[in-house]
């Protein structure tokens, strides 16, 4: 059996962010880094990559706030989205800049995850050559798991003749076959109206002669809301209008500041009327301003594409248009295909038979029909998922959907505006489905407090979850967390001093929230935060000592108009692990000379 301090599961943004701050803070820590693929990268892998795919991202806000993508080093300049490939690279390098590449083992599966008396053991499989593994088993104090929300694709299960012979694929599986699917005079047909499916659409429509239908199912969620990357009249970033307090401000998020200036207005905002009238305003606003800027009223098929809730749902369901051309123009020209249906069965040959009766005919057929949520790894003792607050859809037990009801009357108690908008897909081409629900009832979302920590193990701090969340800012968030991380994991960050109930409290008010708070996102399974971010980048950083509000002071206070209108980003972030060694050696020298002990758990920020 081997013993390490310390181990990370996941070869991501998040893993490799996480691995590269403790080592940095533990330099003579035993790490290790498994990751079941061949490369690093996660959803940036080689094999998770193809032509002319690229980030939401423009340049400059996907970036480890320590480590700037530089432009002369990685040839992406300001205004460019990033592509596939320069963000593999860059992660390379990060792995570099860190010199972590020799804690990372590849190909090396974590199939059972077993709690002990010290720890965890974990037991893998590393595959070697050929049909052949080696089955190993790694005893550790501390455990980070970081496999993303991306690694167990969601197949459809359709009826099926035995003489189909289109090739059906999970758009997890696309790059893999990209020069067999993107081909001249190919008909694709995808499935799903997430951001993937538009990806895939726009390759496969935009070789010659070549088209693609994209089959958006009526239970669904409908199409997602693709903004192009400015937006208003006064053509404001959208990344940057979504890191901005002024515009976040208007999210009703329970884990917000409430006291001072900020409290304030959050209290005009969304407990009186006239505020909750200028909330709904501005969703209404932003929304209109999406469909105007794409024009998706003026021709019948792009029409097809509105999103079928208001902009206040739209969560991680958001994304950019980030394509050399038009997409749109291929919708009007038909070259992409909208149809609204869907699959009944694969019949014989390439027919694909929809529940309308028509028949499609592809050549391939891409499922972009999203992930199952959890991974892959069994743990041990039986039951421990609960207590380590992993989402599942197992009926929950009275003590916790009292729990939930209870923390939901107070956020609608709170936040009158949650409760008295229209969440309802009111854009539904069909009327009688608009108030049908698109989420499974006994669907229930990861329960770690701050996103990160299952209350249970708060004694024995043995375990965290790294990017079990969406955020639009990813590069931030990795670095946050995985400071939090390392301080939680080595006893240096000190904890509210509150009842195990308390705590657990809080971990479902901010997790039911995310539940109620976006009806197009993903917050039934796991935290969704888009305009709700920098808030809960705050309560990371307020936890660790440092200062939330980070735009400098006027006065001696809070410079509250650079506060309210100047985005955050990565840079805003940047030096804080150095800082934190800073303190944490400081710290440390002082124990020396009061005890000679060893670090204690909650004497430093």
């Amino acid at each position: 059996m081997e013993d390490v301090d310390m181990v990370v599961v996941g070869g991501g943004l998040y893993g490799i962010t996480v691995a590269a701050t403790y080592h940095r803070i533990h330099p003579t820590a035993k790490i290790l880094l498994l990751e079941s693929a061949p490369s690093i990268g996660g959803p940036w892998a080689p094999h998770r990559i193809f032509p002319g795919l690229k980030t939401n991202n423009l340049w400059g806000t996907y970036e480890h706030p320590d480590f700037p993508m530089r432009e002369d080093k990685f040839g992406v300049r300001k205004g460019e989205h990033v592509p596939a490939g320069k963000v593999t690279e860059y992660l390379h390098a990060l792995i570099d800049d860190n010199d972590i590449s020799k804690f990372i083992r590849l190909k090396t599966r974590v199939e059972v995850v077993q709690r002990v008396e010290t720890g965890w053991r974990i037991h893998c499989t590393t595959h070697t050559v050929g049909p052949y593994y080696n089955f190993s088993t790694i005893s550790t104090a501390k455990l980070i798991l970081a496999t993303g929300l991306a690694n167990r694709p969601s197949m459809p299960q359709w009826a099926s003749s035995t003489d189909f012979k289109s090739l059906v694929v999970h758009s997890a599986d696309f790059p893999g076959h990209y020069a067999d699917i993107v081909k001249p005079k190919r008909h694709t047909l995808i499935v799903g109206g997430g951001k993937s499916s538009w990806d895939i659409a726009y390759a496969c429509a935009t070789m010659p002669s070549s088209t693609a239908t994209m089959l958006i199912r009526p239970s669904g969620k409908g199409p997602v809301w693709m903004s192009p990357p400015h937006v208003t009249p006064l053509r404001l970033w959208l990344e940057k209008l979504v890191f901005t307090r002024f515009f976040g401000f208007m999210s009703p998020c329970p884990f917000a500041n409430e006291s001072g200036f900020e409290g304030l207005v959050r209290r005009l905002l969304h407990q009186t009327w006239i505020g909750r009238k200028i909330v709904g305003a501005f969703w209404g606003i932003l929304g209109d301003d999406v469909v105007q800027l794409n024009k998706l009223n003026e021709h019948p098929e792009t029409k097809k594409l509105k999103p079928w809730r208001g902009a206040f749902e739209v969560g991680n369901a958001l994304s950019i248009l980030n394509y050399p051309t038009n997409f749109f123009e291929l919708v009007k020209n038909g070259r992409v295909k909208m149809v609204v249906d869907e699959v009944e069965r694969l019949g014989e040959g390439k027919e694909v038979v929809l529940r309308s009766g028509e028949i499609l005919e592809p050549d391939a057929i891409v499922c972009a029909t999203g992930w199952e949520v959890g991974g892959s790894v069994k743990f041990l003792p039986s039951g421990i998922e609960k207590e380590l607050g992993l989402p599942t859809r197992s009926p929950p037990d009275p003590e916790d959907l009292a729990l939930a009801r209870r923390v939901e009357r107070r956020l609608y108690r709170q936040y009158p505006f949650l409760r008295e908008r229209d969440s309802s897909r009111l854009h539904h081409p069909d009327p009688a489905l608009r108030d049908t629900p698109t989420t499974d009832p006994n669907q229930r979302p990861y329960r770690l407090y701050r996103f990160l920590v299952p209350p249970t193990d708060i004694h024995r701090r043995s375990i965290g979850f790294a990017g079990a969340l969406m955020s639009l800012g990813n590069a931030s968030c990795a670095y946050l967390q995985s400071l939090w991380l390392t301080a939680y994991l080595d006893g240096t960050l000190s904890l509210p001093n509150m009842p195990l109930e308390q705590l657990k409290y809080e971990t479902y008010r901010d997790t039911q929230y995310c539940v109620i708070r976006n009806a197009m996102g993903y917050g039934n399974k796991f935290p969704d935060l888009v305009f709700d971010s920098l808030p809960y980048f705050d309560l990371l950083l307020q936890d660790l000592g440092f200062e939330a509000k980070r735009k400098g002071k006027l006065l001696g206070m809070t410079n509250w108009g650079a506060e309210c209108f100047k985005s955050y980003g990565p840079e805003d972030y940047r030096g804080l692990v150095a800082e934190w060694q800073r303190r944490r050696l400081e710290g440390n020298n002082d124990e020396r000379k009061n005890t000679s002990g060893r670090l204690r758990a909650g004497t430093y920020p």
